[in-house]
Parts: structure tokens; C-alpha cells; sequence
């Protein structure tokens, strides 16, 4: 396998807080936001998928699967 080319994809992440809160601050509430770089695997309807590592040795080899549903993704480009 050739290796994967690498992409930079920026978006909105959830999360959870258990932190205690008043309502006003909770209204308030945007994601995480966030720059992930990673090996492009593949994208489907549902999302973008990319790996972390591409074993050296192994045809098809990949780790650390990562799935990004479209509905986060703010924008991806190719590096």
C-alpha cells in the first residue's frame, strides 16, 4: 500500500461537562473546536475517516481509526 496522503480537517467537536452550571452559561455553550492531522482513509455520506499511524510492514495497515461525521467538519484540505 502507498501511503495514505495526509490532511488537516477543522471542526467542531462534542463534549460533556460535569462541572455545575446556571442555565444562562449553558445557553451560551459552542463546541470544542479543533485541528486534527491525520492519514486520509476514506469518506463516505456519514463523514471523513483517518489514521493516526500506516504500519511500515503490513500492506494495508492502518491504526487509530478516526471517524469525523460531516455535520462537524468545518472545513479539510489535503497537505
Amino acid at each position: 500500500m502507498s501511503r495514505p496522503v495526509i490532511v488537516v480537517v477543522e471542526w467542531g467537536d462534542a463534549f460533556i461537562d460535569t462541572d455545575d452550571f446556571d442555565i444562562k452559561d449553558a445557553k451560551e455553550t459552542t463546541p470544542v473546536y479543533r485541528t486534527t492531522v491525520g492519514f486520509y482513509i476514506a469518506k463516505n455520506q456519514h463523514g471523513i475517516v483517518l489514521a493516526t499511524d500506516v504500519y511500515a510492514k503490513k500492506e494495508d495497515g492502518v491504526a487509530a481509526k478516526m471517524f469525523i461525521p460531516w455535520g462537524m467538519v468545518n472545513k479539510w484540505e489535503e497537505v
